[in-house]
């Protein structure tokens, strides 16, 4: 089921949605980990990137099995929220959660996002998980880049989520599809507001 929450009086989102499980998918550079805390804050519950999962020192990823079981094992809580793309974890994240929100915007938008994102990282060396740090000529230079990954994945993501959304076969799972930054902000301000008055 699709839900979009323009238009929609923001009193009647808590009593619509099930928010003790949330998955928060869309483009790297999207926004994904921005959302993820700002709605642990809202909400109290806590968030882990899948990226934190999956990526050990140097930029070495985890094995497999490894993977699945840290996973496994902060997503067989009551409440959580995580964000990423994994689909090799897709019975671990998205099949349990309650909601997934798709942040679906225009590849224009997420490169430039991105462009900033990289250079402000290189400049800063903020680290990442376990003690990686991006860099210029990892986030935009050669075949394994993350540029070359964002261009690669695009159009796949959307074939994906839009057929999840279209076969979701449970009552339990809502799918909300924001395509602007700004219908997601407003998405936020409403959770903000009705968290205020509970």
């Amino acid at each position: 089921m699709i839900d979009h929450l323009r238009h929609r009086p923001y009193h009647l989102i808590m009593n619509e949605f099930d928010y003790s499980k949330i998955v928060i998918v869309g483009s790297s550079s999207s926004g994904k980990t921005t959302l993820g805390r700002q709605l642990s804050k809202i909400l109290g519950q806590p968030h882990q990137e899948l990226d934190f999962f999956n990526w050990e020192e140097n930029w070495t990823e985890a094995k497999h099995e490894v993977f699945r079981q840290r996973v496994d094992e902060f997503t067989s809580k009551t409440k959580w929220i995580t964000d990423g793309n994994y689909g090799r974890v897709q019975d671990l994240t998205i099949n349990r959660a309650t909601l997934v929100i798709w942040l679906d915007y225009s590849l224009p938008l997420i490169l430039s996002r991105f462009f900033r994102r990289s250079i402000r990282r290189s400049i800063t060396k903020e680290e990442l998980w376990n003690g990686n740090r991006e860099t210029l000529k990892n986030s935009m230079w050669g075949k394994e880049s993350l540029l070359a990954w964002i261009l690669q994945v695009y159009p796949k993501n959307i074939a994906r989520y839009e057929e999840m959304i279209t076969n979701n076969d449970s009552s339990k799972r809502r799918f909300l599809r924001f395509k602007t930054p700004r219908e997601t902000k407003d998405f936020v301000q409403k959770l903000e507001k009705l968290s205020k008055l509970s």
